[in-house]
């Protein structure tokens, strides 16, 4: 049986992790941390009462689960770091000295942050990587879409997926959008478009343009569990491993 520590519980995220892990034979929830000043504080969730510190219960678990802000994910990720504890986690926005910050830490004990715990998105991040490789000379242009209430842009696999394509394309750099007379397309230029509207969990797409034909990639999510259940996946895959930086790529042996 693996204990799980929720750190956000009582986010959106966090309850629908939570009712992936009362599903599951192999996992409990042993801790639940919300933000100090949290309504929710004290509350009892799916068993365990609510902490406004993961240092008081970070002991009691053998993976801690976060889904919160890019602040608090460091200062959890530090908590785990001197407990030893497995560490995943699936919030979004990021910098990159925090992630800098992250991957130092995971000297200390394993850690995974992906921007998008679903499967089917790793699967892209990987098939993207490779079509950016084979058609080399076409120009790539990323659009994602999401709800009207998400407050960062571009999405954090957005992000994710430039970052990855961009590797493989030296000197390339991202253009946020497009408007007036700008000139000719640069072919070192990866094209980032942002929509935002209505419910949209999430929707991505990669287009590699090229002469005379066009080659698009898309993952659509349908619901926020297709996330809950990727993180899922990860604490099977986390639970007892030793110190290091994984990705959901590892998770999915790719």
């Amino acid at each position: 049986m693996i204990n799980v520590i929720l750190t956000g519980a009582l986010g959106r995220m966090g309850r629908m992790v939570a009712a992936e892990l009362e599903g599951d034979p192999g996992t409990r929830i042993s801790g639940a941390v919300e933000s100090p000043g949290h309504p929710g504080i004290g509350s009892v969730f799916h068993g365990v009462p609510v902490v406004s510190s993961l240092g008081g219960v970070v002991a009691d678990g053998d993976v801690v689960v976060d889904f919160s802000s890019p602040s608090a994910t460091i200062d959890f990720l530090a908590v785990c770091a001197g407990a030893r504890k497995p560490f995943v986690s699936g919030t979004t926005g990021l910098s990159a000295g925090q992630m800098k910050t992250a991957a130092e830490m995971s000297s200390e004990t394993a850690v995974l942050i992906s921007p998008n715990m679903s499967l089917g998105v790793n699967l892209l991040f990987r098939i993207s990587e490779e079509a950016a490789k084979a058609l080399c000379d076409f120009d790539i242009e990323i659009v994602e879409t999401h709800h009207n209430k998400k407050k960062d842009s571009p999405s954090g696999t957005a992000a994710k997926i430039a970052e990855i394509v961009g590797k493989v394309r030296s000197g390339c750099e991202c253009v946020y959008g497009r408007e007036g007379m700008i000139g000719e397309r640069k072919s070192t230029e990866i094209g980032m478009h942002s929509v935002r509207g209505g419910d949209v969990v999430g929707e991505h797409t990669v287009i590699f343009a090229g002469e005379g034909e066009r080659f698009e990639l898309s993952h659509k999510a349908h619901s926020r569990k297709t996330f809950a259940r990727g993180a899922l996946r990860a604490v099977h895959f986390m639970n007892g491993k030793p110190p290091g930086l994984y990705t959901m790529a590892d998770v999915l042996g790719l």
